[in-house]
């Protein structure tokens, strides 16, 4: 069952040296300007939002990571030019909202975190926020996520950090990238996993049980929970996991 997950997993990979994590914490809107579209020239040092359509939601992981900006191939850069490389900010952040959530608020509350930490620190290069029902899926920066991903940065891609920006602070290029999953505002209550087909699920799928033999890991699952045969077993996995991707 393992290895039906390994194709609907998908990585991120961030250099980062330097990082600092963030208790968990509320945050809710305010009043702010409504307005859903976004024009990063208008606006270069604001997103702009729909503060009708931002709903609550917690930040359960937050990582400031530090990196260097390279304009060159590392292996073309002697020690004493690595020292002097300038550095730039990303944030990355995990935030968990309510199953139920509508597409059109996942991406205006996003758009509004990305303000909200633009303003409070303008030295911030660039943001991804991962979007999560469950904060159990919290992947802390790997780049999966089960709701949601945006990013903030020039073009709207990462790879795009420059020298003069990161210095400058210079936004005029900068883009939103979002990706909402279909499921998302689709999702009804009848939908959802139980307590205990989560259970299941996340013993199959914990660190512990890694490298089991799956016929031996069935047998172990079925026990722990009076699960009758295999087949009830797989249609519990299957039923959570497609929920999960």
């Amino acid at each position: 069952m393992k290895k039906l997950l390994v194709t609907i997993v998908a990585l991120i990979l961030f250099g980062c040296n330097e990082s600092s994590k963030n208790n968990p914490k509320f945050e809710k809107a305010s009043d702010l300007k409504t307005n859903i579209e976004v024009n990063q020239k208008e606006l270069p040092y604001k997103v702009d939002f729909d503060s009708t359509q931002v709903v609550e939601f917690t930040i359960e992981h937050s990582e400031l990571i530090k990196s260097k900006v390279l304009d060159k191939k590392l292996s073309e850069y002697n020690t004493s030019e690595l020292k002097e490389l300038t550095e730039f900010k990303r944030l990355n952040l995990g935030i968990v909202v309510s199953f139920d959530i509508s597409k059109e608020s996942l991406i205006n509350t996003m758009k509004y975190i990305t303000n909200e930490k633009t303003k409070v620190n303008n030295d911030i290069d660039e943001i991804m926020i991962f979007a999560y029902d469950d904060k159990k899926d919290l992947s802390n920066g790997s780049g999966v996520y089960t709701f949601g991903k945006l990013f903030w940065g020039p073009n709207g891609k990462t790879g795009n950090m420059t020298p003069k920006i990161a210095k400058e602070n210079i936004r005029d290029s900068y883009k939103l990238e979002i990706d909402i999953k279909d499921k998302v505002g689709r999702i009804k209550k009848s939908d959802l996993p139980t307590k205990r087909e989560l259970d299941i699920y996340n013993t199959i799928m914990s660190e512990e049980n890694i490298g089991i033999e799956e016929d031996k890991l069935n047998k172990m699952i079925m026990r722990k929970f009076g699960i009758k045969t295999e087949k009830e077993l797989n249609s519990i996995w299957l039923k959570v996991a497609a929920y999960k991707n």
